[in-house]
């Protein structure tokens, strides 16, 4: 070992175990306790909301590992007492981020603004990526829509390690004691520090004489066990075991306390994951055979916008990725003289249209190295035709217009959906070219296949349970973000973008976009719920703690309307 990376994990481990002393949780104790003394003084306030949000939760192995027995917890707590929606749909992108500030907004990404865990802002010129240190707390600024906290402002809250926590009346972050073991993956033991920081919460509860509005824990092992292993992995089966476990541990402490006759408690995923067997590394692709100018940087706020400007405008595409499985890409919009001839690029504010993409300029002399894309035209490469004719992308989605988006399929097969009044009007569908590309005959009613208008939830209702669920309203969402891309790309079943990982989200499929959805608590009806998003939390929560539901959110509540 090279001595700078033995000084490296020496450091490491000096850190890790200085964090840790003191602080380390139960490595994993009985079943039905995690030592938690949740007992309140007399008169305390005890109505509220525990959320735990668990990344990458495939929807399928879960109901299959309910039914077989394997997650006791969770039935006793959860499908026992109330609400249990197998099939709840995720938000486009199906990525973390966005997905967790949809989580904790009740909105779509495209109507929040956080369009993947990185992304561009052509406006301001500004990458940004929350999976750096520098740059993960700057999440909170950089949406637009209330969160949960914000709209329970009278009441103490907590975020226990939930990153979009604007609001919060404290944000518990774990980075020193729970970094040192992220960075060894010990995924398992971040998410029991993770409850393990629950203490604080009843601390602070005794102290006020009130339990928090809402506490919102996120639990990571999942997610990273599917990354590693794959979703259909024993070791991705275990982490669902594991969540199970550490999450009965923790509702038999407040069982036994008497806080779960007064208390909401949900788990609720981020986005499912799909097994990953092929990598597909598009962003090389798009630079080394399809000759566009990618920049390579990745500038910030930091940056000087002078330095930011000067380097941008240098270059005609930004690529970012998220998931591995979804992949945004941002095109400045060629300028032609009367004969056609490319004579630069407009200011990076200025999106493309469709003739763009479909005879988009290549860099100066480049030759391809691959023959087997006929897109390419001398200087020029058909964009939409190049990505839908490869067999490592399902489809690409672009905007048309405002309101109005279209969605190329495997193979060039084209269908449009349109909303005419905007956000929460009806949506028509329109298919342009091929036969089905969706697969929605004889499960989606005629009358919308043939262009009758619908309203979002009746999409809703109409395509859930299989690929492209909800597609129709989230992705005219997606595509009024000022940091969507010009192209949204997905990745084919099997595939990804990334070289590296055996799992992957950020797709179309029903794998990555169905979640389960769980809620128990006083008011709570009990059975099981066919259609829902993970954007009725938000409302839902609001209707059962403050009786009222406020206007602007894409979710609507589960438990009845104002």
């Amino acid at each position: 070992m090279r001595p700078e990376r033995f000084q490296t994990l020496v450091t490491v481990v000096s850190l890790a175990t200085t964090a840790l002393v003191g602080c380390v949780p139960p490595a994993d104790g009985p079943p039905e306790t995690f030592g938690h003394d949740f007992s309140m003084p007399g008169g305390t306030r005890t109505d509220g909301a525990l959320v735990f949000v668990v990344d990458g939760v495939n929807a399928e192995t879960f109901e299959r590992m309910l039914a077989g027995g394997e997650l006791p917890a969770i039935e006793r707590y959860f499908v026992a007492r109330g609400l249990y929606a197998p099939r709840a749909v995720a938000n486009v992108p199906s990525v973390t981020l966005a997905n967790l500030t949809s989580i904790a907004t009740g909105v779509w990404p495209g109507h929040h603004g956080v369009t993947g865990i990185n992304w561009f802002d052509r406006d301001r010129l500004i990458w940004r990526d929350y999976t750096t240190i520098a740059q993960k707390n700057t999440l909170d600024g950089d949406y637009v829509a209330p969160t949960l906290f914000e709209r329970l402002s009278g009441r103490t809250s907590f975020s226990v390690f939930f990153q979009p926590h604007r609001g919060a009346s404290k944000f518990i972050e774990n980075w020193t004691s729970a970094g040192p073991p992220y960075f060894f993956g010990w995924y398992e033991f971040v998410d029991r520090l993770t409850l393990y920081r629950l203490d604080i919460v009843a601390e602070v509860a005794r102290q006020r004489r009130e339990w928090p509005g809402v506490t919102v824990c996120y639990l990571l092992a999942p997610d990273f066990r599917g990354y590693g292993y794959g979703a259909s992995s024993p070791q991705y089966r275990q982490a669902l075991r594991h969540t199970d476990r550490q999450i009965g541990r923790v509702l038999g402490d407040l069982d036994r306390a008497g806080l779960l006759q007064t208390l909401h408690i949900v788990l609720i995923s981020d986005h499912g994951m799909v097994d990953v067997e092929r990598h597909f590394p598009l962003e090389r692709f798009l630079r080394d055979e399809a000759g566009l100018d990618v920049a390579r940087a990745h500038l910030w706020d930091k940056t000087p916008f002078r330095r930011r400007l000067d380097y941008y405008r240098d270059y005609s595409c930004v690529y970012y990725g998220s998931g591995d499985r979804y992949a945004a890409i941002c095109l400045r919009k060629p300028l032609r003289a009367a004969d056609g001839k490319v004579t630069g690029f407009a200011a990076w504010p200025v999106r493309p249209d469709r003739d763009d993409l479909l005879r988009y300029p290549r860099r100066d002399g480049f030759k391809p190295r691959d023959g087997r894309y006929n897109a390419v035209s001398g200087d020029t490469v058909n964009l939409l035709e190049m990505l839908t004719l490869m067999r490592e992308v399902q489809a690409v989605a672009y905007r048309v217009a405002p309101n109005r988006v279209r969605l190329i399929c495997t193979g060039g097969s084209e269908v449009e959906f349109r909303q005419e009044r905007g956000r929460g009007g009806p949506i028509r569908y329109r298919c342009i070219t091929g036969d089905d590309p969706l697969g929605w005959r004889g499960v989606v009613p005629e009358a919308l296949l043939t262009g009758q208008p619908a309203s979002p939830r009746a999409w809703l209702t109409a395509t859930v349970g299989g690929d492209y669920a909800d597609l129709p309203a989230q992705l005219l969402a997606y595509f009024r973000a000022p940091r969507a891309g010009d192209l949204a790309v997905f990745a084919a079943p099997g595939w990804d973008f990334s070289d590296q990982h055996a799992a992957g989200h950020g797709g179309l499929t029903a794998g990555e976009m169905h979640v389960p959805f769980l809620l128990a608590g006083p008011g709570v009806p009990h059975g099981r719920l066919d259609t829902a998003r993970t954007v009725d939390l938000v409302p839902t929560l609001l209707q059962l703690l403050n009786g009222h539901v406020p206007a602007g959110m894409d979710g609507r509540s589960l438990v009845g309307e104002e």
